[in-house]
């Protein structure tokens, strides 16, 4: 088991969101859930907690959420996530699926 953390710049979060948490994926054999909570400090960065499951990938990690964080208006928000060894799509998929339901809820 890994776990680590990091703050990533990114623009801030939209002052309005459908909903104040979004979680997508749910914790199982070759898949991850991302929780996705506005309310994260500083306003100017996305706070990421990772546990993995499968060591040594930390790097790749970064590298997904890094790109995230500057393709996406995610300042100020928290994303936790719990991975059973996803393939880095399924990473990605999932942060965006979060972040979609965060903003325009669950219709």
């Amino acid at each position: 088991m890994e776990k680590f953390a990091k703050a990533f710049p990114s623009k801030p979060l939209p002052s309005k969101t459908a909903k104040p948490w979004a979680l997508a994926g749910v914790v199982g054999s070759g898949n991850l859930e991302v929780l996705l909570e506005r309310g994260g400090k500083p306003s100017n960065a996305m706070e990421c907690h990772v546990e993995t499951s499968i060591p040594g990938y930390k790097a790749a990690w970064l590298a997904a959420l890094s790109d995230f964080a500057h393709h996406y208006a995610a300042g100020g928000t928290k994303v936790t996530i719990n991975d059973q060894g996803a393939p880095p799509v399924l990473v990605t998929l999932r942060l965006r699926q979060a972040y979609d339901h965060l903003i325009k809820g669950d219709k």
